[in-house]
């Protein structure tokens, strides 16, 4: 949800997903003079009409961590906030929120003095403030329409060693290191977990295609399924790579581990199929369930799909950004369910390319209108990427999460970006855009803005590099931003999003079996990607800034208005940035 409001020469824009919120800023140039930073307010009015949970609190100003100079020294265990450290930037996150509640955040420009900061031009009262406020909803992950899940990833090692500072290993048995696992997964595992467990009993159905099939949880949940009656069928990895590979690569040995340990052979209800038909080198990438429910003539019919990047293991879970995204839509389902019934026989991926031409030939020319467009591979040519290079190139601003090495095809699209426009990259690692000539023009484009992985020595990250390192498959290890998204103009009224197992590669598109969403015009739905993107890039950009060039001085704010001025330098990225995310460009 999204909602502004423009007084006194003072615009407020407030971006809301389930646990986020992007705060933009914008101030008219005549009210710049003598400012020192915006204060920000936030206030909890409790859950929304029908929604669970919640709370109601009193307002309070956000943190902000940088402070004046002369500023006198904090008490232990207290920390600043913007009403006597005004935040000198005109964007910030709120990443402490809940679903399905209703806030109303405040933005009050301050003037004065660093020892004598005003709560307008020349007042001491914050009541009579100038300012501006908005309310918005967070969305809710139990709506049909809304039903996205984000973990929490890597970056959340600050706010885990506060909560948990007892929790050294996060996979130990204990209540505690259980609550940390859970706060991990921010409803990741409890949001497929639910959706798991809507089928049941004998009028329900459960199809799944699942590469990295492990996590005991998830596996204890489709053979309860299967035991109330319900139809459950899996197609999960199985091919072996050559000799030379196969140490390397456990993926199948640790399938079937876990099939063995779960229990799951024959279970009646329950009918297990490996993917192993050749080519050997290829993989079946996919982790999409089907929800099907019995007619009034007793024939399942396809009603919702759960897809995204999430592998069924651990570091799936807790560890790797990932995303968790089902549809509600019997279209959308329906064709996720052809391309099942293709996968199920294992079919070679030669007859299996011919089968999905069919079934989801791909356009470069994405109609008009809301719409949910489901996209299979591998496919027999390369114009899916050449589909996600168009929406790249003619995006104003565009949000890219890689895991793995783009496309060329991709990449030559992000050196073509049209003046005034604004890019984000979240990537794993800087090898994902890289080494060639297009690579440097991206680097050196100032409308450019590039994140990558960076962990810290801490108790969580040694865990999650445990995981990745020594658990994960072949494919994805130590790999800790696996989402795998495309968001074109995420704040306009026609936002594009693509997202799903399928990297934005060639092996992706040709070789591997795989799966992409396009999902055009739901504007919730891209709220929720775009302020879980920027909680991530937000976090990696400042440690991968940090990490070039180390801070040898002590970070505080200005003691007068000059920290704005280089928002305010025309057609420069920071003037963009100030202007697009509080929606005045």
């Amino acid at each position: 949800m999204k909602s502004s409001i423009t007084s006194n020469g003072l615009t407020l824009r407030v971006i809301a997903g389930t646990h986020s919120a992007i705060i933009g800023i914008d101030l008219q140039e005549n009210k710049r003079a003598g400012c020192l930073g915006f204060s920000i307010q936030r206030t909890d009015l409790g859950p929304a009409s029908g929604a669970a949970g919640g709370v109601v609190k009193p307002p309070r100003w956000l943190p902000n961590m940088l402070r004046f100079a002369t500023a006198p020294p904090l008490a232990a265990g207290a920390f600043a906030t913007t009403d006597t450290a005004p935040l000198q930037k005109f964007r910030w996150g709120d990443y402490a929120l809940y679903p399905g509640q209703r806030y109303r955040f405040r933005v009050v420009p301050r003037y004065g003095t660093p020892d004598k900061l005003l709560w307008n031009s020349g007042g001491d009262d914050p009541s009579d403030a100038d300012g501006v406020s908005v309310e918005v909803t967070t969305e809710d992950p139990t709506h049909p329409d809304t039903m996205v899940f984000f973990n929490r990833a890597a970056a959340a090692s600050e706010a885990f060693n506060s909560k948990f500072p007892n929790v050294k290993d996060v996979s130990e048995d204990s209540p505690e290191a259980a609550l940390a696992r859970k706060w991990l997964s921010n409803g990741l595992e409890e949001g497929l977990l639910a959706y798991l467990a809507q089928a049941a009993g004998p009028g329900y159905a459960l199809h799944a295609a699942i590469y990295e099939f492990q996590k005991p949880s998830l596996l204890a949940a489709l053979k309860a399924v299967a035991q109330t009656g319900a139809a459950v069928e899996v197609v999960y990895h199985a091919r072996q790579k050559a000799a030379g590979e196969a140490a390397t690569d456990a993926t199948k040995a640790k399938n079937e581990q876990a099939i063995t340990d779960a229990g799951l052979a024959g279970v009646p209800g329950l009918t297990l199929r490996p993917r192993q038909a050749d080519p050997q080198a290829a993989i079946m990438h996919d982790k999409f369930v089907i929800l099907l429910k019995k007619d009034a003539a007793g024939a399942l019919q396809p009603i919702a799909v759960w897809t995204g990047s999430t592998n069924w293991t651990d570091g799936g879970l807790y560890g790797q950004l990932n995303v968790g995204h089902a549809v509600f839509e019997a279209k959308t389902a329906a064709t996720y369910e052809q391309c099942f019934q293709l996968l199920a026989p294992d079919p070679t991926a030669h007859d299996l390319k011919h089968a999905l031409e069919g079934l989801t030939p791909v356009s470069l020319l994405l109609p008009n209108g809301e719409q949910v467009v489901p996209v299979f591979s591998p496919q027999n040519n390369d114009t899916m990427l050449h589909l996600y290079a168009s929406l790249c190139a003619g995006a104003r601003c565009l949000f890219v999460s890689a895991p793995f090495a783009l496309s060329p095809i991709v990449l030559a699209a992000l050196t073509k970006r049209p003046p005034g426009t604004a890019q984000f990259m979240l990537l794993d690692k800087a090898g994902a855009l890289g080494t060639g000539e297009e690579v440097k023009i991206i680097q050196d484009d100032p409308a450019s803005s590039i994140a990558v992985a960076t962990t810290l020595s801490s108790p969580l990250h040694d865990y999650q590099n445990r995981l990745l390192d020594e658990h994960e498959g072949f494919h994805h290890a130590g790999i800790h931003i696996h989402a795998k998204i495309i968001l074109a103009d995420p704040f306009s009224s026609d936002p594009i999003l693509v997202t799903g197992s399928a990297n934005f590669s060639s092996n992706s598109t040709v070789t591997n079996d795989s799966n992409s969403l396009v999902v055009r015009g739901h504007t919730a739905v891209a709220d929720i990607y775009a302020t879980d993107f920027m909680r991530m890039f937000e976090h990696y950009h400042f440690r991968a800034s940090l990490a070039k060039a180390p801070i040898t001085q002590p970070l505080g704010l200005k003691s007068d208005a000059s920290w704005a001025d280089k928002y305010y330098v025309k057609d420069s990225p920071d003037a963009r940035d100030r202007c697009l995310f509080a929606g005045t460009l």
